[in-house]
């Protein structure tokens, strides 16, 4: 029961913290690697945005959900010299929540530095990172997650 209540929760947050692509609106995709599972952004500018992870995994042993959301600062658009679309770097600061069924929840912080490809004309974004991230709760540990994904903006 309770975690259908998170994982309703979980919606609800990827839902409110939306996405944007190309500083143009709601960008929604899949992400790879840490956590597995959807994607968002929002921009809030041509210089910082917002964005979210959700993931859960249902097995036998463990039930989870986790939540992640992260304040971007984007890198200016002629960093890179590319010829076509557009390349960038970004980091940020973020917060990671992880709720189980079996176990106390997790709280840490995390500090995503990556790169984003905009390809030109079209509503897609890839994107990959890499994240240090301190848990402070249940208990003091410090890991590395990474992810890769793709959005759309709407």
């Amino acid at each position: 029961m309770i975690i259908k209540k998170i994982f309703i929760a979980g919606l609800f947050t990827l839902l409110t913290v939306s996405v944007q692509a190309q500083n143009k609106g709601f960008a929604l995709g899949a992400q790879l690697f840490s956590p597995t599972g959807i994607s968002a952004k929002y921009a809030i500018s041509e210089s910082s945005s917002i964005t979210g992870a959700t993931s859960f995994r249902l097995n036998d042993f463990n039930n989870y959900i986790t939540l992640q959301g992260n304040f971007i600062l984007n890198g200016s658009k002629d960093q890179f010299n590319i010829e076509s679309g557009l390349l960038r770097s970004y980091y940020g600061i973020g917060l990671n929540l992880i709720f189980q069924e079996r176990g106390d929840a997790s709280i840490g912080f995390r500090i995503p530095i990556g790169v984003e490809y905009a390809l030109e004309n079209q509503p897609l974004e890839i994107y990959m990172d890499v994240a240090p991230t301190l848990s402070i709760k249940p208990n003091t540990m410090f890991y590395f997650d990474s992810s890769m994904g793709v959005r759309y903006f709407f």
